[in-house]
């Protein structure tokens, strides 16, 4: 069930990070990047994931140790659980990658990529080359 699980919040967000980097012009993309939905399922099935680990005990209660939060991700449950915090909180990185860069007039491709296989990595990228183009900024200078 948890490989289930696994595979279903892995395919959930498949259809944002695909329109975003293959059709970032599209009406249908424009949508689903101002859409809340996908953030209140992906956060529900966490929430819920959370809660049923907590509650059954394999995560240990919660102890916020680095012994006990090892253990937890050693558990099938505890490790789908981090899981859905990681696609969530990555989708929501990209997401508003995608909106600051159209702002910016960034091309966001390559800083999806990264954000969607090494979340920190691509966000860095891309906030060191936002921060290179702020500098021309004429609102920004005057401040």
């Amino acid at each position: 069930m948890a490989e289930v699980l696994f595979t279903l919040l892995n395919v959930l967000p498949l259809p944002i990070w695909l329109s975003m980097l293959l059709f970032p012009r599209a009406r249908f993309t424009q949508r689903l990047v101002l859409s809340y939905w996908p953030y209140i399922v992906l956060g529900g099935i966490y929430t819920l994931l959370l809660l049923t680990v907590l509650f059954t005990g394999s995560a240990g209660g919660l102890d916020l140790s680095f012994e006990a939060l090892r253990l937890s991700l050693s558990n099938s449950w505890g490790f789908v659980v981090a899981w859905a915090h990681f696609i969530t909180l990555d989708l929501f990185v990209g997401v508003w990658l995608f909106r600051d860069a159209k702002y910016w007039g960034i091309n966001p491709g390559i800083f999806l990529l990264l954000t969607l296989f090494a979340g920190p990595l691509g966000l860095g990228a891309y906030l060191l080359l936002r921060e290179r183009k702020a500098k021309n900024d004429p609102v920004r200078v005057l401040n």
